[in-house]
Parts: structure tokens; sequence; C-alpha cells
């Protein structure tokens, strides 16, 4: 995969306080009660491999929130398996859920931390973690920058002295309970990237690179197609954005657009690289993104193509190539606005 380009965060953002709690900047609007600074701990007992544990919630108000994550990360081990959670595109998932084929190195984990923290620790589509197995030992950042943490139990005491050392003590709640249920909606989410023109690195990007430093895979059964109801829903409409490299040596790069009928992620992956390496001009080298598509949400190409379908097939190739100029400091563009699916990733 072709070095990424910069991301950068807006500067035009003025940050969300309710109440002396402090929120991402993902956070456009909160018509609700903030959380209460500090934590809950409940006891899980073992259900197999796993040794008991102690789960904690935590929220803490965002000018404390860098220096207690960057405690917890050293708390854990040599070898650690990060996690991603994102807003889903998918017409019939919420949320995707990338998880480590294998541990890493937690300096590798770190240092691709570091590299995105200012937005990992902003952007409210996205939550992201890591786990260990010996010591048993979890950090979860997730979408709303409240920390879960799952320890063995003998580090109960070490994680609550971490706490307490940034000022949280044991709170009866973090949310309240009811706290959105009588405004509609209780919230509002906004961009924090800044998009100059529609090639800027935006949060498929981002992601794109997460997976390949991480060894991300999405958690799903690549070899069913299920809703998130468990419901088989059979043939269904895919969109991926695949990049490709030149078959013969040269410089440049491509990304293929492409729409299918499958009847799950294997399939469908096989059609795809079957159709980006038919031609025998170029190689493919990544899956840039790919999700399933509803039917009343194709595109305007597609517009015969019948509600039910009951064959694979491929329905559209669209290429857009470029050359060594046409990305800012030799790295490749993004793919264009249009090129995304129906929706986005942020919940208004």
């Amino acid at each position: 995969m072709g070095e990424m380009r910069d991301f950068r965060l807006r500067s035009d953002l003025e940050r969300v306080v309710v109440d002396g709690y402090a929120f991402p900047l993902g956070v456009a609007r909160l018509d609700a009660p903030p959380p209460l600074p500090g934590y809950l701990v409940d006891y899980v007992p073992s259900e197999g491999a796993e040794p008991d544990t102690y789960a904690f919630q935590v929220a803490i108000s965002h000018e404390g929130l860098r220096d207690l994550v960057h405690e917890l990360f050293e708390m854990l081990p040599g070898e650690v398996s990060p996690a991603v959670e994102i807003g889903s595109v998918d017409a019939y998932r919420s949320i995707d859920v990338y998880l480590a084929g294998e541990p890493i190195f937690i300096d590798d984990f770190v240092r691709t931390w570091d590299d995105f923290e200012p937005i990992l620790l902003e952007e409210v589509s996205l939550g992201v973690g890591a786990t260990s197995e010996e010591p048993y030992f979890e950090v979860f950042l997730d979408a709303w920058k409240t920390i879960t943490i799952h320890c063995q139990t003998d580090l109960r005491e070490d994680v609550e002295a971490k706490l307490e050392k940034h000022g949280l003590s044991q709170v009866s709640r973090i949310w309240l309970e009811d706290a959105f249920d009588e405004i509609d909606p209780p919230y509002r989410m906004r961009e924090i990237l800044v998009m100059e023109d529609e090639h800027s690195p935006d949060l498929d990007e981002l992601l794109l690179q997460l997976r390949a430093d991480w060894g991300l895979q999405l958690d799903v059964d690549p070899s069913s197609n299920i809703d998130d109801g468990g419901r088989e829903l059979g043939y269904t409409l895919w969109h991926a954005i695949a990049m490709a490299d030149p078959a013969e040596p040269r410089s440049g790069g491509a990304y293929i657009s492409v729409w299918v009928t499958a009847r799950s992620l294997d399939e469908a992956e096989e059609l795809i690289e079957a159709s980006v390496e038919g031609g025998g001009e170029w190689i493919m080298s990544a899956m840039y993104s790919i999700e399933r598509v509803a039917h009343d949400e194709r595109p305007d190409e597609l517009a015969d193509l019948e509600p039910r379908r009951s064959r694979t097939e491929v329905h559209s190739i669209i290429i857009d190539e470029w050359g060594e100029g046409d990305g800012p400091d030799g790295k490749p563009p993004s793919p264009g606005s249009d090129w995304g699916t129906p929706g986005g990733r942020l919940s208004n």
C-alpha cells in the first residue's frame, strides 16, 4: 500500500463543554446531561478460559483524556491485539468491528496510535483499543471517548490507583440512564478532518492505514450474508473501491469502483479481485472499502437492476487512474467523493 497523506484537524471548531465536561471535537451539540466524571467497576466471573475480571467504565473531561490513556497503555505488556469499532456505511450493519488477526508488539501499536492520536481522541464515529492475554488487560476508548477497562482481578488496585491519580473516584453512574430519551435527536456530530477538496484524506483512508498497521480484519463471517439481527439476506448488492498497481512497471496507480451482486463477503471479494485483474492491466493491492448497499440506494447506472437477484454478477467497473504528479507530495490521492455510497459514518 502506498504512503498515506497527512490528516489535519479543522481549526475552526469550538469544543462543546457542558457543565464543565469537555467533549471531543466531533460532538457539535449535546442537549442532555454530560457524563459524570469518575468510574464504575463491576466484577465479571469467568465463563471459560479467560480469568475472572473487573470491568471499569471511565469518564473524564477531554483535557485529561490523553494523559490517562497513555498511562493505561503503559499497563499493557509486550504483545497486544488491537481493535477498532467504526460507524458503518453498510446498509445492513450499524457498526463495523475490526480485530487483529495476530497479536502485535506494543511498540508497533503505540507508534500508530501516536501517528493518529489527534484524530483518535476527537473522532466520534471511531473507537480504538487493545487487549493482552497475559496478563489479561483491555483498554478501549469508545466513540464518546469514555474508556472501558477489563483487567484480571489482581490488577484492580493498580487500575484504581491510576484513575485516582487523575482525580477520578467511584461514582453511582456515568451517563444518566434516560439522558437521551426525552430529546430526539439529543446530540449532533460533525466532520473534524480538513476536507480541502474531494480527494482530501478521509476516515476511510484512516481506517485503511489502521488495518494495514495493526493487521485488522472485519469481524464477520465472510462465508455468510446476515444483517444485525442475524437474518440471512441471500443475494445483495455490494460496492467496493479497490486500490490497484500497474501490472507493468510504471508510476501511478488506480482506484477501481466495482458494483457486484454476491451472497457473502468472500464471494464479493473474489468477484472484485477478478474484475480488477481480469484485463491484465492492474494488480489489486488493497481493498479501500467494501460494503453492502440497499437496492433503493443503488447508483443511477444501475437503475434497471432488478430488486431480487438470483446469481452472482458484476454490474459496473469504473477505473480512476492517477499518475506520479496527481497526488500531493507524490502520495496517492483519495478516491473522489462521488464514489462513496449514500449516507455516511456520522449520525445526526
